[in-house]
């Protein structure tokens, strides 16, 4: 039976992976407001605390999907030591829960999450550091399973690798969509009319690297073109962010 310390988007994902599992049961789970643990409580037909000295001493596996900041200020709150926990964070070392739990790792879903949206069905890599699972390495990897049938072993440098390029990928990727979606608000225009290009933008990265597929006039060095949208842009963050980017693209 498994506590999920935590009632975000990423403990939210799992809590609608494992919702009615008879394998790996949720019956527990930890908030600190408990009208966030309410709701996912509800889903599971598990507890609800938002005190973390009441954690279940018969619970076997400890899930923490909580903010990178949030580790150092609960873990010292633990009221004994879990048999095994395993967290979910792209950055922080899974050695925090050393003193912790007698065996731990890391299951990290590299998937970008929001809880308002029905989240059951989506594609997410799971990267897993086992090494110091123990005895419970074959019980986290079943556990991972259950959640994605993509799972990956990785290092603890090679998963902050990966969500620094998640980084890059995504959120600085969706930073450029609110850009974009500013500039079309300015004309009254809709940005639901780029969703098609932004769909096969992805698409091609299927078959070609990023740079096999860049286009655009800094990718074909048309300078008119470029100097002329420079000049269109009021916003002397968005000029900088327009030249910036373009060098970049010259440079592949």
């Amino acid at each position: 039976m498994i506590t999920l310390v935590g009632s975000g988007n990423v403990a939210t994902w799992i809590a609608q992976r494992l919702q009615g599992n008879l394998r790996f049961p949720i019956t527990q789970v930890y908030s600190r407001k408990k009208e966030n643990a309410q709701m996912l409580a509800e889903l599971l037909n598990a507890e609800a605390i938002a005190d973390i000295r009441k954690l279940n001493t018969d619970n076997q596996i400890f899930v923490f999907a909580l903010a990178d900041n949030a580790y150092a200020d609960i873990l010292p709150q633990l009221p004994f030591t879990l048999p095994a926990s395993f967290m979910t964070s792209g950055t922080v070392s899974c050695r925090c829960l050393a003193e912790h739990s007698d065996a731990y790792g890391v299951i990290y879903p590299l998937q970008t999450f929001t809880k308002s949206q029905e989240m059951s069905d989506l594609k997410v890599p799971l990267c897993l550091e086992s090494d110091f699972a123990g005895d419970r390495k074959t019980l986290m990897w079943e556990l991972a399973r259950q959640l994605s049938p993509n799972c990956y072993e990785v290092s603890e440098v090679q998963r902050a690798r990966l969500h620094l390029a998640a980084v890059f990928a995504s959120n600085f990727s969706n930073a450029m969509y609110h850009v974009a979606y500013k500039l079309l608000e300015e004309k009254d225009l809709p940005f639901e009319m780029l969703i098609p290009l932004l769909y096969q933008t992805v698409r091609k990265l299927e078959t070609l690297t990023p740079a096999e597929s860049q286009t655009g006039p800094a990718a074909r060095r048309d300078m008119n073109v470029m100097r002329k949208q420079l000049e269109s842009l009021e916003d002397p963050k968005w000029k900088e962010l327009y030249q910036r980017i373009s060098e970049l693209i010259m440079e592949f």
